[in-house]
């Protein structure tokens, strides 16, 4: 079960009201947590971020000094605070509310009163930190409900998905914000069709998203957004791109890059091979994995899942590059410094070698020169290889040719000569770390 709610309840008699068990049996997704004392409340506020927080005045601490601690706590979401006293002057009210409490109650209200005031807060805070274009929670609160049920998750396991569409942000670009928009609602509704209400799905930036759910579905899911996202993609172009099969990147003249077709690329983590120090670090390893997916070709996804045979987590390694460039000091530098890099090289002096290097040692980046603009043995060169192996990313620099014609060869960025060498390495760095 994934809590999506957390409501605290300060209470020094325990649970000695009726509606908690009612909240409960309301909405699977709250859970409650008790405090009876002052002294251990600041420590579970931390620990499970709670959404609200019922006070009762009755504990070993001052009802103003208490809206004052808990506000006073580094969380990542403000929880709403209910103060519930047998206080009935009205200075003593407004100093409770002045301290940081959202709502001042009797204790001697209804339960069916409380109840619809707990929950028109929680729906309040909900629809507050929700993202207007996708309506679903952003950021902290998709942090915040990771890390609480890293905390109550106790002998059940949870699987973290991170899901990235990738090239969004250049469609952005050239389709403009309200097909981006479409484009993206379209996608949250995918993925709601392949989840539950025992799942979690929220938004952690523009174009990434966190879903929470059972480790034994996770592949189930990622598998069927693969599918379902490549197939409706093209839909969201233009016949003219769809015939040729990518976009060209606009804003700079000289400089052109193949854009392939909006992707989902998803990284998958579990507690069930791993136990994991904070949220953080969860969050960081999915993202981690999530990197390596969007290395391959269109829509992908990789997990941590021990292989049966070696019963080994998918760990990263150096990056091959491949250079065949015709100018050999340029080439000995270009090789050194990216050596220095720490990435792996490799150098060929013509097409013959480049394809005997690419059979064997499979690089991940290939930086061609193309001098001759009457040569078209290199651009088949590169769509050769494109075909065979589409994950390879190629650049191709050229002092004399149409940037059009070379990226329909199947090159990924033409970059024509003379070049500066830190613009190079910085594309070189984007496409290996997976931000292309």
């Amino acid at each position: 079960m994934l809590f999506k709610q957390i409501i605290l309840i300060i209470d020094s008699r325990g649970q000695n009201s009726p509606y908690y068990t009612n909240l409960v049996q309301q909405n699977v997704n709250v859970h409650i947590v008790t405090s009876d004392s002052w002294e251990n409340t600041p420590e579970t506020i931390i620990k499970y971020e709670p959404d609200l927080i019922i006070a009762y005045n009755n504990i070993d601490k001052d009802a103003t000094e208490i809206c004052t601690g808990i506000r006073s706590q580094k969380t990542l979401h403000r929880p709403v605070l209910i103060v519930l006293s047998d206080e009935i002057s009205l200075e003593k009210k407004l100093e409770i509310l002045k301290a940081g409490a959202d709502d001042f109650q009797s204790t001697k209200i209804s339960d069916e009163e409380m109840d619809l005031r707990i929950f028109a807060h929680l729906r309040r805070n909900e629809e507050e930190f929700s993202n207007p274009v996708t309506k679903l929670p952003t950021a902290k609160t998709t942090y915040k409900i990771v890390k609480r049920n890293l905390a109550l998750s106790n002998d059940e396991f949870m699987a973290i998905m991170y899901l990235d569409v990738d090239n969004y942000i250049p469609y952005n670009e050239i389709y403009g914000y309200i097909a981006a928009e479409k484009l993206l609602q379209t996608f949250v509704a995918i993925i709601k069709t392949a989840i539950n209400e025992n799942d979690f799905l929220g938004q952690i930036n523009e174009n990434g998203f966190i879903i929470l759910t059972k480790p034994e579905k996770a592949e189930k899911i990622a598998t069927f957004l693969n599918y379902s996202f490549d197939i409706i993609a093209p839909k969201f172009y233009s016949d003219e791109d769809v015939e040729k099969g990518y976009i060209i990147s606009s804003g700079d003249d000289k400089i052109g890059r193949r854009i392939p077709f909006v992707s989902v690329s998803i990284g998958i983590v579990s507690t069930r091979y791993r136990k994991f120090t904070g949220y953080q670090e969860a969050l960081s390893s999915s993202i981690s994995i999530q990197r390596l997916a969007k290395s391959r070709h269109g829509s992908s996804w990789l997990s941590d899942r021990p292989k049966i045979s070696g019963g080994e987590i998918i760990k990263e390694v150096p990056n091959k590059i491949l250079i065949m460039e015709k100018d050999a000091a340029l080439a000995y530098l270009l090789s050194t410094t990216l050596e220095m890099k720490d990435y792996i090289v490799e150098t060929a002096n013509n097409t013959d070698e480049v394809f005997e290097i690419v059979e064997k040692s499979r690089p991940d980046l290939i930086l061609l020169d193309i001098e001759d603009e009457k040569s078209s043995e290199e651009l088949e060169a590169c769509k050769a290889i494109k075909e065979d192996y589409p994950d390879i990313k190629i650049i191709i620099s050229s002092s004399a040719r149409n940037k059009e014609t070379i990226l329909d060869s199947g090159a990924d960025l033409y970059i024509p000569k003379p070049y500066e060498l830190i613009a190079l390495f910085s594309w070189i760095d984007k496409f290996l770390n997976g931000d292309m």
